[in-house]
């Protein structure tokens, strides 16, 4: 009677496996990348674009403000809030570790309170993700998902 072996390589692909599934909890592969996105889309709109997290403008600059931005720091005569008058705001964005992974954040908590604030003056969310941020973001991740998994 003959016998028939059988050999497989089930350990090779299970081990590729495992480690393609571990890239998919690397906070590192996965949050970071995305983070880095935001920063930059949210900057666009918020301290060149002057829009809020809902799409609307965050408002117009009085005359009086208007003429102080021009005068003591080179700012120009467009009226529309951009939240920005040192720059200091725009330059704390950072890629903040959480106990979750990573975030977009300050690391002044100082302008984290600033970014409260002008919120609760012009009552607008500004500082959170804009609908085609959060899409970007979900985008994002399904690509770095699908490359983890080729």
């Amino acid at each position: 009677m003959a016998a028939i072996g059988i050999h497989t390589n089930l350990a090779e692909v299970a081990g590729k496996l495992v480690q393609k599934l571990n890239k998919l909890k690397d906070k590192e592969y996965l949050l970071r990348p995305v983070c880095v996105d935001m920063i930059d889309l949210m900057t666009k709109r918020i301290h060149i674009d002057g829009i809020a997290s809902d799409g609307s403008a965050i408002g117009t600059y009085n005359s009086a403000y208007l003429a102080y931005r021009q005068k003591y720091h080179q700012r120009t005569k467009d009226t529309k809030v951009i939240v920005s008058l040192t720059r200091q705001l725009e330059n704390d964005w950072a890629v903040v570790a959480t106990k979750n992974g990573y975030g977009v954040g300050f690391k002044n908590k100082f302008n984290l309170q600033k970014a409260r604030w002008v919120e609760q003056i012009k009552d607008k969310n500004i500082f959170s993700l804009a609908g085609n941020e959060l899409t970007h973001a979900k985008d994002l991740l399904t690509s770095l998902t699908n490359n983890a998994l080729k």
